[in-house]
């Protein structure tokens, strides 16, 4: 049998199964649960927690007369919604345990219907984390909101020329969109305190490439943003701002990745870990991985991880130890290495204001436990 795991310290598993190329991936906020979709029409839902051992649990479905191509988990972690492919639109199904089983089944909720809103392939879809509202996005330049009962709420049409990405803050409050533009428009979603949808504004820009703008993220916290751009280079904004008052997102890192400078926006793809210490980038099939807080560490680049298949999905995992890849038939899960350099980097910060031997004591053996994984994993 052929051997279709990644030979890399890093790598922890391949997750097998879909039988052609793996279109979406995301992890539940509950920290136990990852869903996969794929051209083969099937559904996966994988535990995360046997991730480290040789054999993983998982149940799979075909689903019924339509094709998921994305997928975005609901906060309560038992529900998701699809970008189905033929209807071109958004559906939820809940996850219900079999009869007699400990086991889960998809469930399509065909009471929230709906409509039909972009002319092109849905290529972004999201659930915010307050469960308020819904996103979806596509190349026709319409980032449509929802309310969780399929109502339109608002469609968003920026004018970037081209929409390259499309994000969902992870705290819920802001949408970000990129494109042939070097500015990242950000919108605020506004709820009055009934939990009525007010509007959604433009809350604030996020400036400082020289070209466009390949793909936006944020941590777990909206507290910083990373962007990639075709001028080659990567920033990184703090985004904890007091922007009604007119103040600005200021860059605090950039760094360079010559793979970036030309490159197709079609073949980059981006993500933030939530603590926001670490960033992955992919170009066509190759993986890098950058530490927020230290553009001077540069670490492997990994190459190929899905063969001749662009990565489709970058996704972090809630805990941000791990991080999984989608492109072909297979899922790969590695090690989010470089947020130990960035523990090192802010921990080493933090320790000359910290009074008292026991707090001092300790982070001083967190920075050594980080220095000892680097060690291990990178030499």
């Amino acid at each position: 049998m052929k051997d279709v795991s990644y030979d890399h310290k890093w790598s922890v598993t391949t997750l097998k199964g879909h039988t052609a190329d793996v279109t979406g991936i995301d992890f539940a906020q509950d920290g136990k649960k990852f869903v996969s979709v794929s051209t083969d029409r099937s559904a996966f839902l994988w535990d995360c927690r046997d991730f480290e051992e040789k054999e993983h649990k998982c149940v799979s479905q075909v689903l019924e007369f339509d094709t998921a191509t994305k997928v975005s988990f609901s906060p309560d972690s038992k529900s998701m919604v699809f970008a189905m492919k033929r209807m071109n639109k958004l559906s939820v199904f809940k996850l219900v345990r079999k009869e007699g089983s400990t086991a889960y089944k998809f469930v399509h909720v065909e009471n929230v219907d709906f409509p039909v809103v972009h002319t092109q392939d849905i290529l972004y879809c999201g659930i915010s984390s307050t469960g308020k509202y819904l996103m979806s996005a596509s190349l026709d330049m319409k980032i449509a909101l929802y309310d969780i009962h399929g109502s339109v709420l608002k469609v968003l049409e920026p004018k970037l020329s081209a929409l390259f990405d499309v994000t969902l803050s992870p705290d819920g409050r802001f949408i970000a969109a990129c494109g042939f533009t070097p500015d990242v428009f950000v919108y605020e979603v506004l709820f009055n305190r009934e939990g009525s949808f007010q509007e959604v504004k433009r809350a604030f820009d996020l400036k400082g490439h020289n070209s466009g703008v390949f793909g936006v993220a944020f941590n777990c916290n909206a507290s910083r943003a990373v962007t990639v751009s075709r001028d080659g280079y990567w920033r990184i904004f703090d985004t904890d701002i007091r922007y009604s008052q007119g103040q600005e997102a200021t860059i605090v890192n950039k760094g360079e990745w010559s793979m970036l400078k030309g490159a197709n926006a079609d073949h980059i793809r981006l993500a933030m870990s939530p603590s926001g210490g670490c960033f992955a980038v992919s170009c066509d099939s190759n993986l890098k991985l950058f530490s927020s807080e230290d553009d001077s560490s540069d670490f492997p680049m990994l190459p190929n991880i899905h063969g001749n298949h662009n990565v489709n999905v970058i996704r972090f995992s809630p805990c941000g130890r791990f991080l999984a890849t989608c492109g072909d038939r297979y899922i790969r899960i590695f090690r989010n290495i470089p947020e130990y350099q960035s523990d090192i980097v802010r921990l080493t910060k933090n320790i000359n204001y910290v009074s008292g031997d026991a707090p001092r004591r300790r982070i001083q053996e967190q920075i050594e436990e980080a220095k000892k994984m680097i060690q291990m994993y990178c030499t």
